[in-house]
């Protein structure tokens, strides 16, 4: 399984940063977690792949950092090059399927499928399969509905991607019941505190009670020090510790 980071900034732009947006892949499947504003270019400026090639998108919740590019995503799918033909299937937390209807009443047929077959489910339950892989998601603590989602490969190895939020004890039993990798949102600076957010610390802590394999900071503002970060993390969490950058390559 490979875990590519296409975007590990917020919503403020950044010169080296770009919005939410990972890319796993794992037994021939493209899977997008989150669709922050450039991400439709990220994925195949850092991927080298088109918006045909994606099999699966997860959105964790629905902010504008983490969805917007649904939109040009689903309109470049319309044009006549790409040809897609294989289903596309978009997964979120509860609204996700209101949501696709707000933007066909604004869009009309610009976001509709083209060719292919295009659905959108609201997630229910804890586990499902998605060809040989099974997906899991837990919610978190934050101002919007957020899911953390885990992609779990057939050999066991899985990655956790906690979107935004602080831990919940769903979040954390999703955590011990797989050997993963867990990509955390660090969108606070060291000895910050908010609600809804977290810091270097927390995400560190988190990773200890999620008993993961390696932490990956991710959701960087502009003045969290990544160096800082790293290293705070590394007081709270005795195994390997990352802070993402965009266009970054990990083995899960």
């Amino acid at each position: 399984m490979k875990l590519t980071v296409i975007g590990s900034g917020t919503a403020i732009p950044q010169k080296d940063r770009s919005a939410p947006c990972f890319l796993i892949q794992d037994q021939g499947n493209n899977i997008v977690v989150d669709l922050g504003p450039g991400s439709t270019r990220g994925i195949l400026l850092h991927a080298g792949l088109t918006v045909r090639d994606v099999d699966l998108i997860l959105l964790s919740h629905l902010h504008p950092d983490h969805c917007s590019d649904l939109v040009p995503f689903l309109f470049a799918l319309r044009a006549g090059e790409f040809g897609r033909r294989d289903p596309l299937t978009v997964l979120g937390p509860r609204g996700i399927e209101d949501h696709y209807e707000d933007l066909r009443r604004m869009y009309g047929h610009r976001v509709e499928a083209n060719g292919y077959h295009l659905s959108f489910a609201d997630w229910v339950g804890t586990k499902r399969k998605f060809g040989s892989l099974l997906l899991g998601a837990a919610p978190t603590v934050h101002s919007v509905r957020n899911l953390a989602w885990c992609v779990e490969g057939p050999e066991g190895n899985a990655v956790i991607l906690t979107g935004d939020g602080e831990p919940s004890e769903e979040l954390v039993e999703l955590g011990r019941t797989s050997d993963h990798l867990l990509v955390a949102e660090c969108s606070l600076p060291v000895g910050k505190a908010a609600a809804g957010h977290m810091n270097a610390g927390q995400a560190g802590d988190l990773a200890g009670m999620c008993h993961s394999r390696t932490l990956v900071l991710t959701h960087l503002n502009p003045e969290v020090d990544a160096g800082q970060a790293g290293e705070e993390a590394r007081k709270h969490f005795v195994g390997k510790v990352i802070v993402a950058e965009d266009g970054m390559v990990i083995k899960v």
